[in-house]
């Protein structure tokens, strides 16, 4: 017996420091920031997409007939210190498809999964209002088109919201928040099986033990199989703040952990991503002296 709590010990501290973040991390706010919002980060092979105001020709950010602004996404290069250059938007050839944000990737970057509008109206019913609710649609990269073949998944209902989509690193299952039939919070976390990004499961909340009573958005899961998210439960740092999870721990008892500072801060902090390196990556914050609205950042040594 007396050889079993140094090993007990010595588990718990190994499982602890899974989850520790480094001391060292350094975030740093980007250049390409300014009064607009730029959020949701995602590093595909040498590229990287974001989403953007969609504006008008004199730069005015443009709303829809709800007072809410309208996205697209844009596709850049990067700096070996994580800078966004020489970005423009997305080349498409659905122009019906204007209102794109918070994307995934397959790893070949042939299939992209993104968040939109219904195109008809369904129910709200949180506000018992017809709006055009949330949805995820796929698109396929072709060569010499750019994207097309848009679809809208299957499984997304008109009077519920479906977004943040989130590819597993094996593309076999896709994370996002929806408030659905079922759903206890204002938005919960769920997934769906993908089979060849053509056919999809049933569609599964994720428990009580990762989901809590309120908002959980922007699911991202790690190469290392960690489900990062984004949650306004009590007990965080500030309004919004940026949660892991362990998806292959065997351990009943997990609960999600808060990412220590500088990643979360006392303002709103979103829409983790982190590289394959799993020591750099981008998040999204409305922190203190920042630009604007949503601002993008960088951070390494993670």
């Amino acid at each position: 017996m007396k050889n079993k709590a140094p090993l007990t010990l010595l588990f718990i501290l190994m499982f602890s420091i899974s989850f520790c973040q480094s001391k060292d991390v350094e975030v740093k706010k980007l250049d390409i920031n300014n009064r607009y919002d730029h959020f949701a980060a995602r590093v595909v092979g040498d590229s990287l997409y974001f989403s953007y105001n969609l504006t008008t020709k004199r730069g005015r950010p443009i709303k829809d007939k709800f007072d809410g602004y309208i996205y697209t996404m844009y596709t850049s290069e990067v700096s070996e210190d994580g800078e966004i250059l020489n970005p423009k938007p997305v080349k498409k050839t659905d122009l019906s498809a204007f209102n794109m944000s918070a994307a995934t990737f397959s790893k070949d970057g042939k299939y992209m999964y993104f968040t939109t509008n219904q195109l008809s109206k369904g129910t709200n019913k949180l506000k018992g209002i017809d709006t055009y609710n949330l949805q995820i649609s796929r698109a396929e990269y072709v060569q010499g088109k750019g994207w097309t073949n848009f679809e809208v998944l299957p499984f997304c209902e008109q009077d519920f919201n479906y977004a943040h989509p989130a590819l597993s690193p094996d593309g076999s299952t896709l994370y996002f928040i929806s408030d659905r039939e079922g759903t206890k919070g204002k938005s919960d976390l769920y997934k769906v099986s993908v089979s060849n990004h053509k056919t999809y499961g049933d569609v599964v909340r994720l428990d009580d033990d990762i989901n809590s009573s309120r908002t959980e958005i922007f699911p991202f899961v790690s190469a290392d199989n960690k489900l990062y998210f984004t949650s306004n439960r009590r007990g965080g740092k500030g309004g919004l703040d940026i949660y892991v999870y362990d998806l292959e721990s065997n351990d009943e008892e997990q609960k999600p952990k808060s990412l220590a500072a500088p990643i979360n801060s006392r303002g709103d902090d979103f829409s983790f991503f982190l590289n394959d390196d799993l020591t750099t990556g981008y998040i999204s914050s409305r922190r203190l002296k920042g630009e604007g609205g949503d601002d993008l950042y960088y951070f390494e040594k993670f």
